[in-house]
């Protein structure tokens, strides 16, 4: 059994003063100092962390298929991450900054796969939930693999894009942050990706629990 779990896109770490902006907000006056950002990408496919939990803990999960007959549940959160910096020139007047270099991580922090704890880790019932959820898990990163690189260069093509922006005061970190969540967030074709990736993954996974693959399951043990 899977479940998607907090599928949403969460800004997790912010380095200093942060800048981004749309191009509508660049000032003439800056123009002069605008340069190609320096952009780095990384896909995180999640390290897998297998825990034995009670019969409860796993039927917490409203969405599940079928809650008595599931003995396993694989989860997981995906994210963008990032990180960058940037550089400011004093001008008559205020302010100007351009983003300098940008670092983006998308994918899963980790993949909790949850098994009944009534099932002795090496057991036969053990290994048949966790090979099956091992299936799971290779959904997830077959998934991930492709819309996240779709994703990448999105966010590539963004931070190539931003320009130089004016500020008639001091550069705070607060209102630069607000432009790049804005930015990044609010963006049509990322959310679109975001929810194709998401109902990917809800579909493989419940076309996976299929009642032939339950059998199957349940004929690799003689004691249940």
């Amino acid at each position: 059994m899977t479940r998607l779990s907090n599928f949403v896109i969460k800004s997790l770490k912010i380095a200093g003063f942060l800048c981004f902006s749309y191009p509508v907000y660049a000032n003439e006056l800056c123009e002069r100092f605008y340069k190609e950002p320096v952009v780095s990408t990384n896909i995180n496919y999640g390290n897998v962390q297998y825990k034995s939990v009670p019969k409860s803990e796993i039927m917490k999960f409203e969405d599940l298929k079928n809650p008595e007959a599931t003995l396993g549940l694989t989860r997981a959160d995906f994210s963008i991450k990032y990180d960058f910096g940037f550089e400011k020139y004093k001008v008559d007047g205020g302010v100007c900054t351009i983003l300098s270099n940008i670092n983006f991580s998308i994918g899963y922090k980790a993949i909790d796969v949850l098994i009944e704890d009534k099932y002795e880790k090496g057991s036969c019932e053990y290994n048949a939930i966790k090979e099956h959820e091992d299936g799971h898990i290779d959904i997830y990163r077959k998934e991930l693999k492709y819309y996240g690189n779709l994703v990448l260069d999105e966010l590539k093509r963004i931070s190539v894009d931003v320009g130089p922006m004016f500020f008639n005061g001091k550069a705070s970190g607060k209102k630069i942050g607000n432009k790049i969540r804005k930015m990044v967030f609010e963006n049509n074709n990322i959310n679109i990706l975001k929810s194709k990736l998401e109902k990917a993954l809800i579909d493989k996974n419940q076309m996976y629990d299929s009642k032939d693959e339950y059998l199957r399951v349940k004929g690799l043990c003689k004691a249940w």
